[in-house]
């Protein structure tokens, strides 16, 4: 068994050089918590108020700084209908502030159902993205493992007919995400988005 042992510490010290440090620990677990399956079907069948939507979100271009996440949202009762696609980046901007910002992909039907390769999202440049301007979503940590996170108001400008700005506010923790989006008039009115509460979304257990 000893002369295993030197064999053993090498492979220890081997694989610890290759894995690259965290330069920002609580960066990581804010996009850490947004990584992963989710589903609301449990707040969709108390209130059917809320439709069934599944919500994957995976990591590309590790090799680029910040973090970079394809998320991907389907209506489970549609035959999963893909109806959002979207390329999020998560960064620090102070030492108490942490940002996400929203990405349209221009050509998004080649990436559809891309989190099944993500391989695939290696041929996605910058420029074939358009930027969610003033979409960016501000987030600080609540707790240890609670962060929250919100749009400035009036600064994310709307294409839904009638609707000024939309609001996104956003509750994420280990196993939960909570997303509120609202789209408001010229005179700050509600006209768009749920009224009773946000989307529950819940982790899906892996298999």
């Amino acid at each position: 068994m000893k002369q295993f042992l030197p064999i053993i510490f090498l492979l220890i010290v081997f694989n610890s050089c290759n894995s690259k440090p965290i330069k920002d620990i609580e960066l990581h677990n804010l996009a850490t918590l947004m990584i992963g399956e989710f589903s609301n079907k449990e707040q969709s069948k108390k209130d059917n108020g809320f439709s069934h939507s599944h919500m994957i979100n995976v990591r590309i271009w590790k090799d680029k700084p910040g973090y970079w996440i394809y998320s991907e949202l389907s209506a489970v009762k549609e035959n999963n209908y893909v109806y959002s696609q979207r390329i999020i980046n998560y960064d620090r901007i102070d030492s108490i502030t942490f940002k996400s910002t929203g990405y349209r992909i221009l050509n998004e039907k080649d990436y559809k159902l891309g989190w099944k390769d993500i391989e695939v999202f290696d041929k996605l440049t910058l420029d074939s993205l358009q930027i969610r301007k003033g979409c960016q979503v501000y987030f600080k940590k609540k707790t240890s493992t609670i962060y929250s996170g919100k749009t400035n108001k009036g600064t994310c400008s709307s294409s839904i007919d009638h609707v000024d700005y939309i609001s996104s506010s956003f509750v994420v923790s280990k196993d939960k995400i909570s997303i509120w989006t609202r789209g408001y008039d010229e005179k700050g009115k509600q006209v768009w988005g749920k009224i009773r509460g946000p989307f529950k979304y819940k982790r899906l257990a892996k298999n």
